[in-house]
């Protein structure tokens, strides 16, 4: 009786096993039995790219993190059919400290209404935080900005400050942010800190610079390029809409289902069909709503939610069915 052909998941976290000893023996097989146990409860990473799957998990390797969903330091996240290793805020922080960049580091919001000076050339940040008397107290205050507070081997104190444009220029280039399941429109305080620490992580690094945190450093500017590189094939892809359906429209050979789209869409925002820049923000619109968001990936985001968050956005994402699932986007 013959032999059952692997599935190509399973081969390309094969390889990976053998090149994960090289760099990292102590770690490598539990390690690929986290990552394994990930691919089999998740159909999506199973259908990425071979290549992908094994960059994903050697870089687990390169920079000595866990995949144990206990810890979650860190994540392999389906992103365009190619598997990425992502580090939740928390991972970075443990990047740090094992090794020895720091001893520990903490996160701050700073609201208007609150004392707060930056002294940047002592580095040293004066804050009297104010707590709010209920949720929705809170959540009408407004954003001054983050912070971050290292404390360094030596004991030296260091900062790093975010404005609040900053922090909202970040959360605009986040792939996603948008839309209404976004970690940054459910947990916005949480994607503040975590964009602070990222920031000041770049910089602690230097006091340290081991392969391991440079690695993971390189992972971050990898996977910051491949979001942008996504971002600015998707300006291309609603150029080549617009352009498309404005030669349609002047030879009168518009598809009923595009045009059945886009007088739908054009209803609920109650604007002319005719206007192209319109048409243009709405397809753009549309479409950032199926895109996978990564900030999902989180310390205090439950397994369960981003589960069910994957498995609604993955669901949306087949552009054959886009035209009949439009109205799923209702609030």
């Amino acid at each position: 009786m013959s032999n059952q052909v692997k599935p190509q998941w399973e081969q390309s976290l094969g390889k990976a096993f053998t090149k994960f000893q090289s760099i990292n023996p102590e770690k490598a097989l539990i390690e690929l039995s986290f990552a394994k146990q990930i691919f089999e409860s998740n159909s999506y990473l199973q259908r990425c790219e071979p290549q992908s799957v094994m960059n994903a998990v050697l870089n687990v390797a390169r920079t000595s993190i866990t995949l144990n969903p206990i810890m979650k330091l860190a994540y392999l996240i389906p992103r365009k059919n190619k598997c990425v290793l992502e580090f939740s805020y928390m991972g970075l922080v443990s990047l740090l400290k094992d090794n020895n960049c720091i001893k520990n580091i903490s996160a701050h919001i700073v609201y208007s209404d609150e004392e707060f000076k930056f002294d940047i050339s002592q580095n040293k940040i004066l804050h009297t935080p104010k707590y709010a008397d209920s949720e929705s107290e809170h959540n009408n205050r407004k954003v001054y900005g983050a912070y971050s507070r290292a404390v360094l081997p030596t004991n030296e104190v260091i900062y790093e400050f975010m404005p609040f444009w900053e922090l909202e220029k970040i959360k605009n280039t986040s792939e996603g942010s948008s839309n209404k399941y976004s970690a940054w429109n459910n947990w916005t305080d949480e994607m503040y800190k975590k964009s602070v620490i990222k920031r000041h992580f770049k910089t602690l690094i230097s006091v340290n610079p081991s392969v391991n945190v440079m690695s993971a450093l390189e992972v971050e500017h990898s996977n910051m390029k491949m979001q942008l590189d996504e971002m600015n094939k998707s300006v291309n892809d609603n150029s080549n809409i617009l352009t498309s359906f404005a030669k349609q429209n002047n030879e009168n050979e518009i598809d009923e289902n595009q045009l059945s789209l886009i007088e739908e869409i054009s209803q609920k925002e109650s604007l002319d069909i005719i206007d192209e820049t319109k048409i243009d923000e709405l397809i753009k619109k549309e479409e950032d709503k199926l895109n996978v968001l990564s900030d999902i990936i989180d310390e205090d985001i439950s397994d369960k939610d981003r589960e069910n968050y994957l498995e609604e956005e993955f669901e949306k994402i087949n552009q054959s069915e886009l035209l009949n699932q439009s109205k799923l986007f209702d609030e």
